[in-house]
Parts: structure tokens; sequence; C-alpha cells
């Protein structure tokens, strides 16, 4: 039965603040202002998700009005990541400008990968989701439970320093608006120069700097280690005797590559040898062409020789008198 149920509403609304009230969800006040009627938002966490590189400080920068922290401004949370845990500590300022510190601590939650749950003293046990985070800049959070048709919703906006570019606080608002979350639900949090972290705000950046480059290099370190053993594992596959088979498989395309490319290398060698036969063969021909040329030169050179002494011998008269012929009959033409 759902609390939203139009026929039988007184019903369903006792049962729901009933179940609420054992939940620790209802105080001696009635139902908070935060719980609303719906369902959570089926939204997703940052891939891969580093809580190591999450640790550090954070600046909440807008968040949905929550009655379970007195924290209402001047919000830094410093997140320790150590073995499989997450200890939280938030320190501000109350609405009577007290200064004031919370700790929780956060655990993995057994069959979410990614998403962590918040455990504190008083306060019925609750989901913590990154949606995203760059770990440097930015960090957009969203934790929700529901019960019976009733949800309690809660979101975060998180800076690494209190006074950020906007366009972070746009991007977290625009991740969430994507993952069902309503942004409009939060609320500015006092940040900035009249809050007591202002004074020793330069170590405690340069802290949070040196906790996320200490996580980047033990990520690349894992990672290293991860190729060093992929690495041994497959020269084991390769070298070990029970997987012969596997091995012999592999030497045996190993020498059929040895194959193709000494074929390839005797195909090259055989194309080059015939482009040298093909080239002398040509030139061959050549001289044989410019030897028979010459020799023609030369039986052309006797034929005209003898064609002079011909004319010598007494031909020439009578190639005269041709001609003395022929130019007097042009001439008789013309006159």
């Amino acid at each position: 039965m759902e609390c939203n149920d139009g026929q039988h509403v007184y019903k369903a609304a006792s049962l729901c603040l009933i179940l609420l009230a054992h939940l620790g969800l209802v105080n001696s006040f009635g139902i908070p202002e935060f719980l609303e009627f719906g369902s959570c938002a089926e939204t997703e966490v940052v891939p891969d998700v580093s809580f190591e590189k999450f640790s550090g400080i954070w600046f909440a920068q807008e968040a949905v009005p929550n009655e379970y922290t007195q924290i209402v401004g001047c919000s830094m949370t410093n997140y320790t990541w150590q073995e499989n845990l997450m200890t939280v500590v938030e320190r501000g300022l109350t609405s009577d400008e007290k200064k004031i510190r919370q700790n929780s601590v956060m655990r993995p939650t057994e069959g979410e990968p990614g998403v962590l749950t918040v455990e504190a003293e008083g306060v019925p046990s609750a989901p913590y989701k990154i949606v995203g985070t760059d770990y440097k800049n930015y960090a957009c959070v969203y934790s929700c439970m529901s019960f019976m048709g009733f949800r309690a919703a809660f979101s975060w906006i998180f800076t690494r320093t209190p006074n950020p570019d906007h366009s972070y606080l746009a991007l977290c608002r625009d991740l969430m608006a994507k993952g069902g979350i309503d942004p409009t639900s939060m609320q500015p949090v006092k940040q900035g120069k009249d809050c007591p972290y202002m004074e020793k705000l330069d170590s405690l950046l340069a802290y949070t700097n040196s906790v996320v480059s200490k996580a980047e290099a033990n990520a690349k370190a894992a990672k290293k280690d991860q190729e060093r053993e992929a690495t041994k594992a497959t020269k084991k596959v390769l070298e070990g005797p029970r997987d012969e088979p596997l091995r012999t498989r592999i030497l045996q395309e190993e020498e059929r590559l040895e194959e193709v490319e000494r074929r390839i290398v005797d195909a090259e060698e055989k194309l080059r040898q015939d482009i040298e036969e093909n080239n002398r063969r040509e030139e061959e021909e050549i001289r044989e062409l410019r030897e028979e040329i010459r020799e023609e030169k030369r039986h052309n050179h006797h034929r005209g020789h003898r064609k002079e002494y011909s004319t010598e011998n007494g031909s020439t008269g009578h190639y005269v008198s041709t001609s003395v012929t022929v130019l007097s009959l042009l001439l008789a033409r013309m006159l």
C-alpha cells in the first residue's frame, strides 16, 4: 500500500508515519521538510570512482536543507579513505554563528559498486553517490531514501576552494538535471572571508593538493603493477607445460609468418633480376639496331661513289643533253 492511495489516505498516512518514525525520519515536530512524495532518481555514479582521489577537503557551495545537520554555513568537510573506510569530519557554523564539528563514516555498499553508505550517530544509514567529479575542482553528490511512496532526497555541490569558478556549479546542476535530480531544491551555503578556516586556508588547500597528488601516484603505481602481473601471467601461459598446445600454435604461427616474409623477399629478388635482364636485352637490341644503321649508311656511301664513277666515264654527256632539251621546251612555251 502506498501513502498516496486516494481510497485509504488517512490509514496509509498513519502507517507511513509509523514506519518513518521507526526509521528515524520523523521527530516530535512531525514530518520533516525534506520528506516528499515520490521515488529516488535512478542516477549513475562516476564510473570507476576513486575514493582515495576523492579524499581531502571539500567546501559545500549548495545543498538541500537537512534537519540532520546543524551546520548551515562555512561548511568544510575532510574526507579520509583508508582500508575500505571513509572517515568524514565536517566543520562549520550553526545558525547562531557557533563553531561545530560533526563526524561520520562511510563504507562501500554491498552490491552497489561506487556507492558508499553513510553511518552517523542519531541518523539513519543513507547512500552517498558521487554522480560527477574531476577530483580537483568540483564534486556533485546525491543521497536518497524512499519508503512507501515517500522519499528523502539530498544533494550537494562541493568544490575544492571556498570561492570557485561558477562554471563548476553550473556543471553540477546540469549533471543532476540529466540524472533526474532536481537542482532547484538546493540552496546556497555561506562561504568566504568571514569563515573560521580563512586564517589557514593556504595550508588547507596545500594539504588537499598533496592528498590528491599522492592518490594519483598510487593509482599509476597500481596500474603498473597490474600491467607487470598481466605480463607475468601471459609469460607463464606461454611457458607453462599445461599450455604447451597454445605455445606450439604460437610458434607455428611465427614460423608461418617467417616463411611468408622469405617468399616476399625471394619474389622481390626475382623481380629485380627480371628487370635487369630486360634492361640488358633492350640495350643489346639498341646496339644491334645502331650497328645496322651504320652498315646501311656505309652501303649508301659506296653506291654514291659508283654513280659518280659512271658519270665520269661517259654518262655525264647524256644527262647534260637531256637537261638542255627540257630547258628548251620550257623556253618555247614561255615565248
